[in-house]
């Protein structure tokens, strides 16, 4: 099952963040041409929303079972991330996106 896609170094972060109130302001990434990020596994589904420039998303190890394909985004497109996934972004230009939880059910 792919996450539906809408509308060289390498930094570890886990960015879990949850959004308990409308007027949080979630914190924008910003990659340059060729730098990577590893987004680690988080207990709640999360969209990937690109503001600027491209980004090529891939899910590390298995998703849904199955082999996980690669994603290429551009401005103004989200990826939503289920639950459990981890995935690791590179910029393909200068690239600035933010990751938003969804409420947990």
């Amino acid at each position: 099952m792919d996450p539906p896609i809408q509308g060289p170094r390498e930094h570890d972060m886990s960015m879990q963040q949850s959004q308990e109130s409308m007027g949080r302001t979630d914190p924008v990434w910003r990659l340059v041409r060729g730098q990577t990020l590893r987004l680690q596994a988080a207990r709640n589904t999360r969209w990937l929303r690109l503001r600027e420039g491209r980004l090529w998303v891939t899910a590390e190890g298995r998703l849904g079972g199955q082999i996980p394909e690669d994603w290429w985004l551009a401005a103004g497109q989200s990826l939503r991330l289920p639950a459990g996934t981890e995935v690791l972004a590179e910029g393909w230009s200068v690239a600035s996106f933010e990751v938003l939880e969804e409420p947990a059910a």
